[in-house]
């Protein structure tokens, strides 16, 4: 299962893969944390972006909030 490192400081890292971990669960539970796992990928991808839009708007604005 492919996933994203948490750092210490609660940022995500580089996608780490942990082979077989998961072998004793059923099929139906390894794809169901796999797709939790992706999951918050995109939302970690997608907080980013927002975050990056709003110092954008912010820019427009002239800093001001």
């Amino acid at each position: 299962m492919k996933y994203k490192k948490r750092n210490p400081d609660g940022t995500f890292g580089e996608v780490v893969e942990t082979p077989r971990h998961l072998e004793s669960l059923s099929p139906e539970l390894q794809m169901l944390f796999e797709a939790l796992a992706y999951k918050d990928m995109e939302i970690a991808e997608l907080t980013e972006r927002l975050t990056a839009l709003e110092a954008e708007v912010q820019a427009l604005k002239g800093g001001g909030a």
